[in-house]
């Protein structure tokens, strides 16, 4: 069992944890609560019990870093099946049309490349996304007609669409997607497209950003570290410090980072800030331990202060 992650301090930073098929990614946060001992733990960008791979988790005050690490594209390796359609769209759901109409793989290839870049899709409706107040399962849930499955339409962005392996009615592919796209919505799309319908049987999702689930553990593999802290190189887990690195990061002076622990901005900062051309949101460190988040516009607005900026 891990013993203590650091003596007297609170532990804060970014898990990269390896979900596996079969639980949610609330069971994976309870999960981490437990072994941690600790309950300020949440986590970035929702995998539903079908799909498996990198799940980021922040614990201390890194959930105050959520809405930051949010819109961060992701990468999947999913697999489909042509000549099925569910209510779901995926294989957990229940099967409305079959077809055992063969489909040409340069027919599908074409298909599969008409998808890439933006694209106008619906939401499924068995998702958690909300209209009008209510998300869009519990709507599914009370209408038994299934005379219209599809959710409304949004504009989702696919790029970097590799073909893993393809041998009729399976395929597995890879691909890149923005903030908000749903991969079910791309398969049952396709189905369309080909006129026998498609549905995913399985999904990975494979990077978040610049993290990536070879980096990653499972629960049980974390169970199993010994002595842990963050002064050791763990790939599984990150500083604040290490976890940001890819962003705009500034260093404060020590007056800098004293005004800005009450919300104030400092002449000396802003106009740093300004001369360096930063534009858009700021982590600013000292130490190497976060100190604030800063979003610059026309004007330099304080958005988060961390008051226990512990590594």
């Amino acid at each position: 069992m891990i013993k203590n992650f650091i003596a007297n301090e609170k532990l804060n930073g970014v898990f990269l944890i390896r979900k596996e098929k079969g639980v949610t990614s609330h069971d994976v946060v309870f999960g981490l609560r437990r072994i941690l001992k600790d309950k300020q733990v949440g986590h970035v960008g929702t995998l539903d019990p079908l799909a498996e791979g990198l799940l980021v988790c922040l614990v201390g005050e890194s959930v105050k870093l959520s809405d930051y690490l949010m819109g961060a594209d992701k990468t999947y390796r999913l697999q489909m099946k042509l000549g099925v359609e569910t209510d779901t769209w995926d294989i957990t759901g229940k099967t409305l049309k079959t077809s055992d109409m063969f489909v040409a793989e340069n027919e599908w290839l074409e298909a599969i490349e008409s998808l890439s870049g933006v694209q106008k899709l619906p939401i499924p409706l068995y998702s958690a996304k909300k209209v009008d107040g209510k998300k869009l399962y519990e709507i599914a849930r009370k209408d038994n007609t299934l005379d219209n499955f599809e959710g409304p339409e949004k504009d989702m962005k696919f790029w970097d669409i590799r073909v893993v392996d393809m041998k009729f009615p399976n395929a597995t592919v890879e691909f890149s997607c923005s903030k908000g796209s749903f991969v079910r919505s791309w398969i049952y799309i396709l189905g369309k497209r080909l006129g026998v319908g498609a549905t995913m049987t399985g999904l990975e999702r494979i990077a978040i950003g610049g993290y990536r689930v070879s980096d990653a553990v499972t629960l049980s593999e974390l169970k199993e570290k010994k002595d842990f802290s963050t002064n050791q190189n763990s790939s599984f887990f990150l500083s604040p410090w290490q976890a940001l690195k890819d962003r705009s990061v500034l260093e404060l002076e020590f007056s800098e980072a004293e005004k800005l622990k009450n919300g104030l901005v400092s002449y000396s900062l802003s106009k740093r800030i300004r001369d360096l051309g930063f534009f858009g949101e700021i982590f600013c460190f000292f130490n190497r331990q976060l100190r604030g988040i800063l979003s610059v516009s026309d004007t330099i607005e304080v958005k988060r202060i961390f008051v226990n900026p512990s590594h």
